[in-house]
C-alpha cells in the first residue's frame, strides 16, 4: 500500500509541460539551437533533435538535467592530440584505419591522419551543460513536452515510401 501511494504521489508531482513554451525556452532561454538543430535550424556540433519524441519523456528529462548520465555513441566526443601538440575537441563523425573525422564546436568538418596524431580519446563527459540548476521544474517539463512533440515522420516500415505507398491499388472503373 505505501508503494502505491510513493507511486501516485509521484505521478502527481510530474509536471504536464506546454510544448510552445518548451519551444520557446529551446530557442531562447535554454540557447539549445547553438549545439542542436530541429527540422535544419540551428546548429550541427550536437545531435539533431527532429525526432527526440521517439525517445520517453524520462529519457529526455534525463538528458536535460543529467546530460552526462547516457551518451549516445553516436554523439561521444573525442579530443585529438596531433604530434606538434595542437589539440582539437569535436564529435567523432566517422574512423576508419588511417583516419578520424570529427565536427567542432565552429561546425568545421576536421580530418585527421592517425599517423599524424600523439594520441586520441574519448571524452567521459558529455559537452552538454546540465540544465538542473538552470531551468525550473516546469521549464524542463515544457522543455520535455516541446522534444516529445517532435515524432518521426509516419512509415510502412521498409521500403521507406511513406503511407501513400501502402495503400492497395484501387480498381478502375471501366
Amino acid at each position: 500500500m505505501l508503494a502505491f501511494a510513493a507511486a501516485a504521489f509521484a505521478l502527481q508531482a510530474q509536471k504536464i509541460g506546454d510544448p510552445a513554451s518548451g519551444k520557446s525556452i529551446f530557442e531562447g532561454k535554454g540557447n539549445c539551437t547553438g549545439c542542436h538543430r530541429i527540422k535544419g535550424n540551428g546548429s550541427h556540433f550536437g545531435p539533431d533533435l527532429s525526432e527526440a519524441g521517439s525517445r520517453s519523456q524520462a529519457q529526455l528529462e534525463t538528458s536535460i538535467v543529467d546530460p552526462d548520465a547516457e551518451i549516445a555513441p553516436a554523439n561521444r566526443m573525442v579530443q585529438v592530440v596531433l604530434k606538434n601538440g595542437t589539440t582539437t575537441v569535436g564529435r567523432l563523425l566517422n574512423e576508419d584505419t588511417f583516419s578520424v573525422q570529427l565536427i567542432d564546436k565552429a561546425e568545421r568538418l576536421l580530418s585527421f591522419q592517425k599517423a599524424d596524431l600523439k594520441e586520441y580519446a574519448f571524452e567521459t563527459k558529455s559537452p552538454m551543460p546540465s540544465f538542473k540548476d538552470k531551468l525550473g521544474a516546469q521549464e524542463v517539463a515544457d522543455v520535455v513536452a516541446y522534444l516529445g512533440s517532435l515524432k518521426p515522420p509516419a512509415s510502412t516500415g521498409r521500403g521507406g515510401r511513406g503511407a501513400a505507398a501502402a495503400a492497395p491499388p484501387q480498381p478502375v472503373a471501366h
